[in-house]
């Protein structure tokens, strides 16, 4: 004890009741500055106040400024994965394309001529515009369309055969022609009959753990099973013709081949499809010539109508 406590207390002892209480507060004052005042923390500890502890050196209750928690590592996680699906379904949409190969079959008919003239020794002689007999064609096709924004155009290489033999008239008799036809179109087509696309990001795989709904051009003709297409294109057509008179050819005229059809697929890769197709082109016969015989020519414009069905295999 200070000596100011003893002889505070001396003094109380000397004079009376009235001292002592004076020397109690001065006590608890001169306590008071000696010893910190314990008070609770909110972590439900003490630590006094007034003194310094210094920098702390237990672990801390919370997140350290500048960390990552779990939840955050998740969040990036997932914005990377999904940066990444967009990159590849925009690559995909870019560079995939769609192929089809198709064979078919059907019908020419309704054929007609303009503007028929005679060449050689039936030079000048009135000659009738013969109708184009009935007749079978059968042929097959390759085609491609383009990916992205462009995947509604395409084009395709087409080749037939066909026997539209020129009828007999009062001016000339009849005539075998045989036709067949190169053919270079470009088609626009429009997809109809959609159902709703399934988009479960768990089902399809595009790379390693990156998934997305990504529907490519194949899956549209399942989801889309019904397609109108139109075209026209340039077709280098091959004829010959004979009769009693002899034989004779005309090589790689060029016309027009024009067509329109429906598709509907069975599955995504496998379509059954009907088609109208028109062409139009002039031909040459400028020599019919029998052994022994006259000379003499046929030369007009053909316009020709065939009806096809047949099975197309897109990939």
């Amino acid at each position: 004890m200070s000596s100011i406590n003893k002889l505070c207390c001396s003094l109380a002892m000397a004079g009376g009741l009235s001292i002592g209480l004076m020397c109690g507060p001065l006590d608890v004052r001169a306590q008071t500055n000696v010893e910190p005042d314990l008070r609770p923390t909110p972590q439900g500890t003490i630590e006094p106040k007034g003194i310094d502890q210094g920098p702390a050196t237990g672990p801390a209750t919370g997140p350290a400024t500048g960390t990552v928690t779990p939840r955050t590592d998740e969040a990036i996680a997932e914005r990377n994965r999904r940066m990444e699906r967009e990159r590849l379904v925009e690559d995909r949409r870019r560079h995939e394309g769609e192929t089809y190969i198709a064979v078919y079959g059907g019908t020419t008919f309704g054929g007609t001529t303009r503007g028929m003239e005679g060449r050689g020794s039936n030079l000048g002689q009135p000659i009738d515009d013969p109708n184009l007999a009935n007749s079978a064609v059968y042929g097959m096709k390759v085609g491609y369309f383009h990916p992205g924004r462009l995947n509604w155009l395409g084009l395709e290489i087409e080749g037939y055969n066909s026997n539209p033999h020129l009828k007999e008239t009062a001016t000339m008799p009849g005539t075998h022609l045989r036709l067949s036809m190169l053919g270079l179109n470009a088609i626009a087509r429009t997809r109809l009959g959609c159902r709703d696309a399934k988009r479960d990001r768990r089902d399809d795989d595009l790379r390693g753990d990156v998934r997305d709904a990504y529907e490519s051009p194949l899956d549209l003709n399942a989801r889309c099973p019904l397609q109108l297409y139109a075209g026209a294109g340039l077709g280098v057509f091959f004829a010959e013709t004979s009769n009693q008179f002899g034989r004779s050819t005309d090589n790689a005229r060029a016309g027009l081949n024009a067509l329109a059809g429906a598709k509907f697929f069975l599955t995504k890769n496998v379509a059954l499809f009907a088609e109208y197709k028109f062409n139009y082109v002039d031909l040459k016969f400028d020599q019919n010539q029998a052994p022994g015989g006259p000379t003499a020519g046929l030369n007009g414009t053909y316009m020709i109508n065939h009806v096809v069905g047949g099975l197309a295999i897109h990939f």
